[in-house]
């Protein structure tokens, strides 16, 4: 039986048989025990490959920090591509692809007139704060950087065009969820996109159970140390629900430069007593405290996807997180939790109140989690891509 090739690029960046959060993984095993197609994946570098028996890895090799929208990464996957494209039948990009920033040059270099090209999932793009993006620079570097930054405008109409004519090449566009799907449809024609959740190893989530009793008014908020991530109305809005509360305690799972002005935040506020900074934990220790919780608390000011959310969903703790969390799909049938604006302590705190005063709402919340998490399992999403790729068979 004659193989149909596939090219893969892959947002499985490091291939370590480590499971990833993307889909990439989750696919490639699927591939991996499938006889009808030949595999090539795009990888950057290759640590342990063991757990895969029949995927060939292109190794990309790219220095530096990997984004996908810079030029020279995206020049070593289409070079990668160049190698094998007489073996290949389809193209899946399944790198982080961002709406209207997103750019493949295989469609824009190359005559894919045979060749189905598959695109997604693709998401939103979540907002870059100044802050965010010049840490860890200073001198010269900053300055520059500061200028890029600043007028960005010029590039991001490059981008933009780069996204038009990748998209428009398009045989299949997967988005995530109907918000993502709505905004495609500015661009693409409605019968082309297909929606595929993200998901999770559900098998982990699965050792662990809601644990919060009505007496529990403990918080899990684990985010990264940024500006982006909001933590400062958090605090603040533990400040209010002390005086209700005075036995809150908000477990802070945070790395990154803001940890220090958080710490001066809760200095002045009085809540060192109610405030644990517990740095980052490990899978396991992770799963095992939120699920310890009350609930999870994410103030974002902007996500692309709500991970984190995702993962309080699949435990069945209710959630706290803002409008701007990229999951809305997640509290469609069924609330798994309370949305409020984005920097906005008050309603914040108003949200967690909620949640403390009525843990009978806890309870519903918990059990709508539960039985939507069976719809994120990844073992029943990767098979969805491979009877996509059949189509085109």
């Amino acid at each position: 039986m004659t193989k149909e090739g596939l090219f893969f690029i892959s947002d499985y960046r490091d291939v370590t048989c480590e499971p990833g959060r993307d889909p990439a993984y989750w696919i490639l095993k699927e591939l991996d025990k499938n006889d009808k197609f030949k595999v090539y994946s795009t990888a950057n570098k290759v640590v342990d490959s063991s757990c895969f028996k029949n995927i060939e890895f292109l190794t990309l090799g790219y220095k530096g920090d990997i984004q996908i929208q810079k030029p020279g990464y995206n020049y070593r996957i289409y070079k990668a591509y160049k190698k094998v494209k007489d073996e290949v039948k389809i193209i899946h990009h399944c790198e982080k692809f961002q709406v209207g920033k997103g750019y493949n040059l295989i469609p824009l270099l190359s005559d894919l007139s045979d060749n189905p090209l598959i695109i997604g999932p693709v998401h939103f793009p979540h907002i870059v704060f100044e802050n965010d993006y010049l840490v860890g620079t200073s001198g010269i570097n900053r300055m520059f950087k500061k200028f890029g930054f600043r007028n960005k405008k010029l590039l991001n109409m490059v981008f933009k065009i780069l996204f038009k004519k990748t998209i428009a090449k398009a045989d299949k566009v997967i988005a995530p969820n109907q918000q993502v799907k709505k905004e495609l449809e500015n661009y693409i024609s409605s019968k082309k996109i297909e929606i595929i959740n993200y998901g999770v190893d559900l098998s982990l989530y699965k050792k662990y159970e809601y644990k919060a009793e009505g007496n529990n008014f403990q918080i899990l908020s684990p985010s990264m140390a940024i500006e982006r991530k909001g933590i400062e109305y958090l605090l603040e809005a533990i400040y209010i629900v002390k005086r209700h509360f005075p036995e809150v305690k908000l477990y802070l799972l945070s790395e990154g430069y803001k940890v220090a002005d958080y710490k001066k935040i809760v200095k002045k506020l009085n809540i060192g007593e109610n405030v644990i900074f517990c740095g980052r934990l490990k899978q396991d220790k992770y799963l095992e405290l939120l699920s310890n919780c009350r609930m999870m608390c994410q103030p974002t000011l902007s996500d692309s996807y709500g991970w984190t959310v995702l993962d309080a969903m699949c435990l069945g703790v209710p959630v706290v997180t803002t409008e701007k969390c990229g999951c809305p799909d997640l509290f469609e049938n069924g609330d798994i939790g309370i949305r409020v604006r984005p920097k906005d302590s008050y309603s914040l705190a108003d949200a967690i109140l909620k949640l403390f005063n009525d843990f009978d709402l806890c309870k519903k919340l918990s059990k709508d989690g539960l039985r939507k998490r069976e719809d994120y399992d990844y073992k029943k999403i990767a098979p969805k891509y491979l009877k996509l790729y059949e189509k085109y068979i």
